[in-house]
């Protein structure tokens, strides 16, 4: 599911800005972008998000302004300019270089000078700034996702009621798939009085016991009252429950699959079997839209 949203929250001359994006993954993978001075909160924003999302990869971007003019200190990297000018004269000196080390050539290396933030360096209020604005941008993106998941659950909904009808097509059905196929045995075997061949040979107790085996191998009782459990806790799951529900949605996505799969394997009724394919196309396209679904 996709989502996004933005906070804000000052301290003082401080302001922390916090903008969440989310996109579909089937785990939750969250990446925070922090100002170094505010490395040290990290766990605990991750903590939280953590606590909230369990489907989505989330870029968290925090920016911050302390409503101040002075400039931040320039930190010089004594020990690289000097490596980089004993390497300059090493380079003259053994290929006969022309040229002189200036100043801009020194700032434009790679290095060189640096901003002065030590690690830790915001204050309590500071920090907790940045925590009230992670929950307002998280409060906002969990709207957005919600409503997302509203429109994702209705399609569901209606797709779980187009299985219902062709579980209960089925299901009227099958009562009629032996008798079926006890007649078209019955006519094969006049069929073959009819040519002329040693059908009068075949034992009644032998046609017995195949319609038996029939009778078994044909069953699918069991697989339509699995099937109609997992539509009813379908139907409880997308009722309103307040815990995710889209890892669940998927496992049951692939249980109804496989009741799909056999019964289309047993049924000897090409109808059942093309409404079995019907079930299993429906299983697909919800289990498309239940591995982004939190």
């Amino acid at each position: 599911m996709t989502g996004y949203g933005r906070g804000e929250a000052s301290a003082g001359p401080f302001r922390a800005v916090v903008e969440v994006r989310s996109v579909n993954h089937r785990f939750a993978d969250v990446k925070i972008k922090l100002p170094s001075d505010l490395s040290g909160i990290e766990p605990a924003l991750q903590q939280r998000i953590q606590g909230r999302v369990h489907r989505g990869r989330l870029d968290v971007s925090v920016s911050v302004a302390r409503g101040t003019d002075e400039a931040p200190p320039i930190e010089i990297n004594r020990k690289m300019v000097a490596s980089y000018v004993r390497a300059a004269d090493m380079l003259k000196q053994e290929f006969g270089l022309a040229g002189e080390v200036t100043l801009e050539s020194v700032m434009s290396l790679p290095d060189v000078l640096s901003l002065r933030t030590p690690v830790g360096a915001a204050s309590r209020e500071e920090q907790a700034a940045v925590v009230a604005a992670l929950e307002q941008a998280m409060a906002a993106h969990d709207a957005m996702r919600l409503q997302e998941g509203g429109i994702l659950a209705r399609d569901i909904k209606q797709r779980v009621a187009a299985i219902t009808r062709l579980r209960g097509r089925i299901a009227k059905r099958a009562p009629k798939m032996l008798p079926l196929y006890v007649k078209r045995l019955k006519t094969r075997l006049r069929e073959l009085n009819g040519n002329g061949a040693r059908a009068a040979e075949v034992d009644d107790s032998r046609v017995a016991q195949e319609i038996a085996l029939m009778a078994d191998r044909s069953d699918i009782t069991e697989e339509l009252v699995r099937l109609a459990g997992y539509l009813e806790q379908m139907d409880a799951l997308l009722a309103g429950s307040k815990e995710p529900v889209g890892k669940k949605l998927d496992f049951i996505m692939q249980e109804m699959n496989r009741e799909a799969n056999t019964i289309n394997s047993k049924a000897i009724d090409l109808s059942i079997c093309q409404d079995a394919i019907d079930v299993k196309a429906e299983v697909e396209k919800i289990r498309e839209q239940v591995q982004n679904l939190e």
